[in-house]
């Protein structure tokens, strides 16, 4: 039995030994100016109670299973796992000084990432990951970046702590320090053209959309947003300037961005393919997969380790089904669709490779790392080439209906001069109808007004008729009751042309049986409202009226006003004004009119006139007014009635300055 356990002790002996012997250590005369990927020198051991703590590490590290991986090139891929992962590695200085380098884990989702840096003179700890906020962390830069300097002729120990909700990936490189300075320069020159060409996109397609108003420019910069948000999640640049310590955004944010983007992807298709119209039963679909969009990141946000996957697979097949529907369009020969199928074929590509990557089933390098980006890219710059030609067809396609247009209206031009012609024949035709029958009119008013010559004898009066058109809505009457009595009618009916002409006619009928009426002028004026209201208040129209009775022998003035201008007496340089004395003629039956007398005296002057005489308006659109107009008699007693007259005329015209009339104008001057 004793000779069998030294046997036994013999065996683990030499065992130890030839594992001690056949340890892999890495040699840093081996870094030029590339960088070592470390994957296939470290040994990995996985604690899934998340009990071991460095020191127990060091104390048992002969005990503890450590192994290689022998698939790991350049990083090891642990997918969603719940393990704590210790790795370590052994590297030796050869040389008579101390090499500085950067150890540089190239994944920004890393939780916990922690470094303890084992020498002869003891063990240096660097708590690293996004749980560490950036200003605590080594060394500021989109990576985790550890700088560390090798004691010359020495070997050391790394170890690495690493722990996350993530994906873990971990791609180790150990770099010379200034060759990883230059390093990150041209990294940071490839980050700024990126995103220099993402804000140039967004810029120039908003100008667009703020032109055309196409809204897919507007899904479009969304897109195109939405995507370099992600990314610079994906890289960790949004990590490094957009949030300094968000450990919660380094988790969830690049799935949930992640949906954003393939939201308002399938929104921009749908504009852009038009698949509600080309393909409506599967756009119902696209509406299914934007739901789900909606729903699983909330309930990855409710429960994280759970969803985490789901989420995942639902970017893949949203992804597929995106590609399909460019595929199905493409063979439906929309020339935009090719455009829009290669683009989305380059993202496509990028998302599979990054969903393959974090599920851990191809391994993780720099294609796998940064093909999202590269994919973006493309897919940014072959988008714009769409739309480009989007807005060609459109131009083309305006171009054509334009044409198409011009023929038209060319054509409709040529039947439309035709037609004019013909009408223009007819409308001739038809106003020399009418101007015959307007100058009738016209000579049928002119004589109803007509003053008798007789008349013209026995007073001493002028009077001027100006209608607006050939014919007007004033009328005036003189009659010689008898003796050296004369009764003197003006009227004016609303509105002016031939309607108001026609309503003349019905005053002169209705006026010529009364009016010489041994009576008031207020009663032959109730009478007159009432034969107006019996026989035309179907016309709806109204009409002022003013009769004054002269008795020259009394030398007495009668009157009764139906709402008319008052008329102007003027006595010893002093105007006298015959208001109204009742409401206007039409308005109600029974309407009562008072009767007022006047004494007047030889040299005396008045004027009666329609309120066409003073409601002349100028190009400042003001009222020549009835102040003017009583100023104008006051300041021409000097005149005769003609030269009043005359004087009156000129000043209505200087004050219009070329402006046209607006109504009839009736003036009737008498000297007493």
């Amino acid at each position: 039995m004793k000779i069998q356990i030294l046997i036994l002790q013999c065996s683990v002996l030499l065992i130890c030994s030839e594992l001690s012997a056949n340890e892999t250590i890495v040699n840093l005369n081996q870094i030029q100016e590339k960088p070592i990927h470390l994957a296939k020198y470290m040994y990995v051991l996985e604690d899934t109670s998340h009990q071991i703590e460095f020191q127990d590490l060091r104390l048992n590290d002969s005990k503890l299973p450590f192994h290689q991986n022998p698939n790991a090139k350049e990083a090891f891929n642990y997918s969603y796992s719940k393990s704590t992962y210790w790795l370590k590695v052994k590297i030796v200085n050869p040389y008579e000084y101390e090499f500085v380098s950067s150890l540089v884990v190239s994944y920004p989702r890393l939780k916990t990432l922690d470094l303890y840096f084992e020498t002869n003179e003891g063990v240096k700890f660097i708590p690293s990951g996004y749980a560490v906020a950036a200003m605590h962390r080594p060394y500021p830069s989109r990576n985790f970046v550890f700088p560390i300097v090798f004691p010359k002729n020495a070997t050391s120990i790394l170890y690495l702590k690493v722990q996350s909700p993530n994906a873990i990936n971990l791609p180790i490189q150990l770099w010379k320090q200034k060759s990883y300075d230059r390093h990150e320069i041209d990294d940071h020159v490839l980050q700024a053209i990126y995103f220099g060409m993402t804000l140039a996109m967004i810029v120039f397609n908003l100008f667009v959309f703020l032109i055309l108003r196409d809204i897919s420019y507007l899904l479009y910069v969304l897109v195109v947003l939405s995507s370099a948000i992600a990314i610079a999640t994906h890289n960790g640049i949004a990590s490094e300037y957009l949030w300094d310590n968000s450990p919660w955004l380094d988790q969830y944010a690049i799935n949930l961005l992640i949906s954003v983007v393939l939201i308002l992807f399938l929104i921009f298709m749908r504009t852009l393919l038009q698949t509600k119209k080309v393909l409506p039963r599967l756009d119902r679909i696209n509406w299914i997969l934007t739901l789900i969009q909606l729903i699983l990141p909330i309930l990855y946000i409710v429960n994280f380790d759970m969803f985490i996957k789901w989420l995942v697979l639902s970017h893949t097949i949203t992804s597929i089904w995106i590609l399909i529907i460019g595929v199905i369009c493409s063979f439906k020969r929309q020339r935009i669709a090719y455009f829009f199928l290669l683009a989305f074929a380059f993202l496509f590509l990028a998302l599979i490779i990054s969903t393959l990557r974090a599920l851990g089933y191809i391994p993780t390098n720099v294609f796998t790392m940064e093909g999202p980006q590269y994919g973006s890219a493309a897919e940014m710059m072959l988008l714009a080439f769409a739309l480009a030609d989007r807005y060609n067809f459109i131009i083309k396609e305006k171009e054509i209906a334009e044409n198409k247009v011009k023929i038209n209206l060319e054509r409709s031009n040529l039947e439309l001069e035709e037609k004019v012609k013909e009408r223009t024949f007819k409308l001739n035709q038809t106003l020399n109808v009418l101007r015959k029958d307007l100058f009738v009119a016209k000579k049928i008013q002119e004589n109803s007004i007509s003053v008798d010559v007789k008349l013209l004898e026995q007073l001493n009066f002028v009077f001027k008729y100006l209608p607006v058109s050939e014919v007007g809505g004033d009328f005036f009457d003189i009659t010689h009751l008898k003796d050296s009595r004369f009764r003197i009618l003006v009227a004016d009916a609303t509105g002016h042309g031939v309607h108001a002409a026609m309503i003349t006619m019905a005053i002169k009928g209705l006026y010529d049986p009364i009016k010489e009426f041994e009576l008031t002028p207020s009663k032959v004026m109730e009478i007159f409202n009432e034969e107006f209201m019996d026989n035309f208040v179907s016309l709806n129209s109204l009409l002022t009226a003013i009769i004054i009775d002269i008795h020259f022998e009394e030398q007495t003035i009668q009157f009764a006003s139906a709402g008319h201008p008052s008329a102007v007496l003027i006595q010893n340089g002093k105007l006298n004004l015959l208001a109204k004395t009742g409401r206007m003629i039409g308005l109600k039956k029974q309407t009562q009119y008072e009767n007022v007398e006047l004494k007047f005296e030889s040299g005396n002057r008045l004027f009666i006139f329609t309120d066409g005489v003073y409601e002349a308006f100028n190009q400042n659109d003001e009222e020549f007014g009835e102040e003017k107009l009583h100023e104008l008699f006051l300041n021409t007693t000097h005149l005769s009635l003609s030269e009043v007259e005359e004087e009156l005329l000129k000043s209505l015209q200087n004050f219009q300055n070329g402006q046209e009339r607006q109504d009839d104008l009736t003036i009737l001057g008498f000297d007493l």
